[in-house]
Order: C-alpha cells, then structure tokens, then sequence
C-alpha cells in the first residue's frame, strides 16, 4: 500500500488569494470535517491557505461547489476561490468553457478565458447600509463606508490616506467584530482611489481573521461603492496587494462580473499517515 492517499490535492490562487481544492466527485472527502479542513489550511503544519473548496457533480449544473474559510467552517460564497475551480473543473473535464456551478443552492455562470483569465457573473449586490449611517464608526483616517451584500456581507471603507499608512489588522478586526455587524461579522476592504477609475485596496477577512492578499467579493463590493458614490462607469479596477481585478456591470448591476487571472500552482498527494491524524 502506497504511504500516500490516490486523492490528488490541488493548491490554486486567484490575485494571491489561495485555495486548496479537491475533486470530490467520488465523494471521498466528507464535507463536514471542519477541523479536518482548518488543519488543512494552516500555513505551518498543514498545506496553507485561505480557503478550502470541494469539487463534486451537480444536478442542476455542471458542477458542486462547497466553501470553507480557514477557520474550517462553511462560507456563503468566495468570489477568488470560485474563479479557481471553474478553471479547474474545466482543466479536470468536469465542465466546459462557458458553464455553470452551484454553491449553498445558488447558481452561477462563468467563463473560462484566454490567458488564464475567468470572468463570474456575480449576484446583483445589495445596499445594507449607507455612508451617513455608518459615519460615526470611522476615525477622521477614513470618510466614507459602505455595507454591501454581494453574496457575502462586506464593508467598503474610504480612505482619505495611502493605505500604506492604515493599520489594516486593526481596524479591520474592529469593524468585523463591531456590534453593528453581528452576529455574523463582515468583511472590511479598505480603499483609496488611484488613476483612471481603480482602487487600491486592502482587506481583511472573516473566517480568516487577518489581513489577505485579495477578495473577490470585496472587489464587487468595491465596485458597486465606486458607482454609487463616485459615479464611476464600469469597469472598475480594484488593485490589491495580490493582483489586480476587474469588476464590470451593466443594467444597474443586474450583470455584474468578476474578472481576473487564476493560477494552478501544484498538485499533490497527502500522507496517510498525516490524514488520518487529523
């Protein structure tokens, strides 16, 4: 008996935001090993990343999308992580280049393109809560925010600084947890506008709990601030620290699209030895 599972791994990254994904077709996997998944995405002592995704065949699609954040528990939806396993699904033959996916019952459409690029057509996002509402949260560093649902509760916050100069891990940790926003939190994507409709922007993350390289939801989220308080014309660049993505919309954001490069990284096997001792 090999010392090594059949079951390949694959580590893939969308703008610098990383998923381990696994075809899950066979239904090896359970999908509810949650602290099988958070030792998973622990950067030391398991592969590492931001989330974890399992790929699994669909009646109503061409494919099953299911989505944990690091913590190991399941997320509503993950923009980045999503792009990545329309591509590999596609890579894996489990779906074509147009096609379609579901996750926690919600449909999506995507497209695999040219150079790596795949284009998501995202829910149509949702006004929470506006600017004037959400004023007296922020310190005189920041003057604006906006608390959008595009599928996943974000707060988009203004800067009036670089955002070298803002401590991202602090107050996003401060807004996530803020009272405001329970039970469930948000995650907080901090902006400053840059050249010809783009957006510098920093994010931290719930279920992470930290500053990440990306987000692919915050970028929508980003994109529908940038139109409704800026008057921006789509597209809206959204430049983070991981890479850039491109948010398009249409109709008032009843089309609206993710766009960007996603990277196959790796593929690998685990241990048996160290599955089973998780």
């Amino acid at each position: 008996m090999s010392d090594f599972i059949t079951h390949p791994f694959y580590k893939m990254h969308g703008a610098g935001n990383d998923f381990i994904m696994f075809d899950n077709r066979s239904g090896w996997m359970a999908p509810d090993a949650y602290e099988k998944f958070r030792k998973l995405c622990q950067l030391h002592t398991g592969i590492g990343a931001d989330g974890l995704m399992l790929l699994s065949e669909s009646d109503n699609a061409d494919f099953k999308l299911d989505y944990f954040n690091a913590d190991g528990y399941p997320g509503n939806m993950c923009g980045n992580g999503a792009r990545c396993a329309v591509f590999l699904a596609h890579t894996l033959g489990m779906a074509p280049a147009r096609c379609s996916f579901e996750i926690n019952r919600v449909h999506y459409q995507a497209e695999v393109q040219q150079n790596r690029q795949v284009r998501l057509r995202m829910q149509m996002p949702e006004i929470v809560m506006e600017s004037q509402e959400l004023s007296s949260l922020l310190p005189g560093q920041f003057d604006m925010a906006y608390w959008v649902d595009t599928g996943v509760a974000h707060l988009v916050v203004k800067s009036n600084d670089p955002l070298e100069q803002v401590d991202v891990n602090k107050w996003g940790s401060y807004l996530r947890h803020h009272w405001l926003f329970r039970p469930d939190g948000v995650n907080v994507n901090f902006v400053y506008p840059g050249e010809h409709q783009s957006f510098h922007a920093r994010v931290y993350e719930k279920g992470v709990e930290a500053e990440t390289l990306a987000c692919g939801t915050g970028a929508v989220a980003c994109g529908f601030f940038a139109a409704k308080e800026l008057n921006w014309t789509s597209p809206v660049s959204v430049i983070f620290p991981g890479g850039e993505l491109r948010v398009e919309f249409e109709n008032d954001f009843q089309g609206t699209y993710l766009n960007g490069a996603v990277s196959l990284v790796f593929e690998g096997r685990l241990s048996r030895a160290y599955l089973e001792g998780l």
